[in-house]
């Protein structure tokens, strides 16, 4: 069947007035996996064209989970209180309950999985790669080694874009005629809304931290015991949050310096051993021992290039006049 008529049949079944043959039509239309994705994203054009009431999967799923939870956590108590048996009858129920409830969890998880990965691609970067993005609004991204970027697979939505990070990438925000906003968000709570600007974005289980070169950004942070919300930010800012969810914010002559990791650049100014070694670790998978732990107390200061995770050791081993061996994924150094 033309593209074009399917594509009017669908619509019409979307809204609900195709008639049963129409409907068997589509069915043996579907049984071709190409067609399937097609008939996603015409899905998504036509919600996007007839605005609905989106569920919040999310916040449903963990609310009956919790729910589930709550009530074990009170059968439990009422056990404890209880000095004879419950009855059998209570029991039976209960089980019946739980039973139908952890089925629905179960089918509420796998079709919330099922669509997060039909409506959304997440690309993925091993260790020591780097890759460039072009997202669907033209934006560009530089994604870091071991980072992951999550993101509309038929483009953003009218109101606002966007994406979710893991690891480190370097922003730069294509501006659109609507003004859309553009937002990060990240697993620690912070989240960066801009308009056009560029920016770097690093968020590893030992913190998170936004550097602004160009353009402006406002930033939001939710782990804190009170909020930060509608933080301003001008080129040369950067705000940094520990693995403890303490704020502070800094002033950085050369922000730029922040994103030159894309062309395999590293550059250090009085840099703690401790922040190379986690480097190593969250770029390249290595772990390293200090055989001498004073060599843990020194900084290493320097601009260099490194387009593997042997140049990189190899530079750092001389800038600190230390040795180092490797074996597999540990590496030591040493005097």
């Amino acid at each position: 069947m033309n593209k074009a008529i399917m594509k009017e049949l669908l619509f019409a079944h979307f809204s609900g007035r195709s008639t049963a043959l129409q409907r068997t039509t589509i069915a043996d239309w579907l049984q071709q996996p190409e067609n399937q994705l097609l008939y996603v994203a015409w899905l998504d054009e036509w919600e996007r064209q007839h605005l609905q009431y989106m569920a919040e999967e999310e916040e449903a799923l963990a609310l009956l989970h919790e729910r589930i939870e709550a009530w074990d956590q009170q059968q439990n108590m009422e056990e404890a209180d209880e000095s004879t048996e419950l009855p059998v009858r209570r029991r039976f129920a209960f089980t019946q309950w739980l039973a139908a409830a952890s089925v629905v969890l179960v089918l509420v998880a796998g079709m919330y999985a099922g669509r997060s990965y039909i409506f959304y691609q997440t690309i993925e970067t091993a260790f020591g790669e780097t890759r460039q993005l072009t997202l669907p609004d033209g934006s560009q991204v530089s994604l870091n080694a071991h980072s992951s970027l999550r993101f509309p697979r038929f483009g953003f939505g009218p109101r606002s874009r966007v994406v979710w990070l893991t690891g480190e990438a370097a922003f730069s925000v294509q501006h659109t005629p609507t003004h859309q906003r553009f937002l990060v968000k990240t697993a620690r709570g912070v989240q960066v809304e801009v308009l056009g600007t560029e920016f770097n974005v690093f968020d590893r289980p030992s913190g998170t931290k936004v550097i602004l070169s160009k353009g402006a950004i406002q930033l939001n942070y939710t782990g804190a015991k009170k909020a930060v919300r509608g933080l301003r930010l001008k080129p040369g800012d950067a705000v940094n949050v520990d693995a403890k969810g303490n704020l502070t914010q800094m002033r950085i002559d050369e922000p730029e310096v922040s994103s030159a990791w894309k062309e395999h650049r590293f550059n250090f100014n009085s840099t703690p051993v401790r922040e190379i070694v986690e480097l190593l670790h969250d770029n390249y998978n290595l772990r390293v021992v200090l055989k001498n732990q004073e060599i843990g107390e020194r900084t290493v200061t320097g601009s260099f290039q490194a387009d593997n995770s042997d140049e990189f050791l190899q530079v750092v081993a001389e800038l600190l006049e230390i040795n180092y061996k490797q074996k597999d994924s540990t590496v030591t150094f040493f005097e």
